[in-house]
């Protein structure tokens, strides 16, 4: 049994590392009310008053077209979320629960795609999309997202924890291969809202490829906070602020929803 002072060392060490990892946060939420005066004061945490002129601006596309790109980020992330979550899980069945030959290289295939950096593939992909025609679209960022050697491996790890007994017996009962994914695929309900999260928050900072593979009409959020840091100081640093808050907003409340099933899925494979 622990005891009480104890405790009380491990909830003050506990609250204090809180504190420092969520400042900087707190400090950007409270500089988006502030002047340039103010934020130019690091040690002034809270504003002399609260003045929405910078949320307001944003929403009114003074300065950029931030619900545009707001909207586009959420369209390409939360499509190539899904469609990640599809295509990875469905390869990680089949990794998991058949054999065909060439398995062990294309296994070996997906987790190179893992080690390569991202720089390395910026050309051809460009190249890529170019000759489909892609180039500059939603679609460009979107397709390349969906075949993610990280999900491959996640859900491969996933579906051999699936009893193959399960299998057998969807096989008697005369259930095909997709229909046997399909049966098995509730069972992996909290690996797939943890993958699907963890992608969507991977695309949704994404800052390489769409710098590179969008058009001015689809760029998304992190270009767009870029677009706000202007040398001549005619843009308040109290809308980059209320920008960079609005674009955490998303995911601290997709991770609010989809925490207990993130961390039942994740004791499930510590404890496996």
């Amino acid at each position: 049994m622990v005891s009480p002072l104890k405790r009380f060392f491990s909830t003050v060490t506990l609250s204090g590392a809180v504190l420092v990892c969520l400042y900087p946060f707190i400090w950007m939420f409270f500089s988006s009310f502030k002047t340039n005066r103010e934020i130019y004061q690091p040690t002034l945490l809270i504003p002399e008053n609260f003045e929405l002129d910078s949320y307001l601006s944003l929403f009114s596309d003074q300065y950029l077209p931030f619900m545009s790109y707001f909207l586009n980020s959420a369209f390409i992330s939360i499509l190539q979320a899904v469609l990640a979550v599809m295509v990875t899980a469905a390869a990680g069945f089949v990794f998991a629960k058949h054999s065909f030959r060439g398995k062990s290289l294309i296994f070996a295939i997906a987790i190179l795609v893992i080690l390569i950096p991202q720089q390395a593939l910026v050309v051809p992909l460009f190249d890529w999309m170019l000759w489909l025609g892609l180039q500059g679209s939603s679609w460009s960022l979107i397709l390349p997202g969906i075949a993610s050697g990280l999900g491959i491996v996640f859900f491969t790890q996933v579906f051999k924890k699936v009893p193959n007994e399960l299998l057998e017996l969807a096989k008697v009962e005369g259930f095909s291969v997709h229909g046997t994914f399909f049966l098995l695929l509730p069972l992996a309900g909290p690996a797939l809202v943890t993958y699907g999260l963890l992608h969507f928050i991977l695309s949704w900072q994404e800052h390489l490829l769409p710098l590179l593979l969008l058009d001015d009409d689809h760029i998304t959020l992190p270009i767009a906070l870029a677009k706000l840091r202007d040398s001549s100081h005619r843009i308040p640093e109290s809308v980059g602020m209320a920008a960079a808050t609005l674009t955490l907003l998303p995911v601290v409340v997709l991770f609010g929803i989809c925490f207990r099933k993130m961390k039942t899925a994740l004791v499930h494979l510590a404890l496996s």
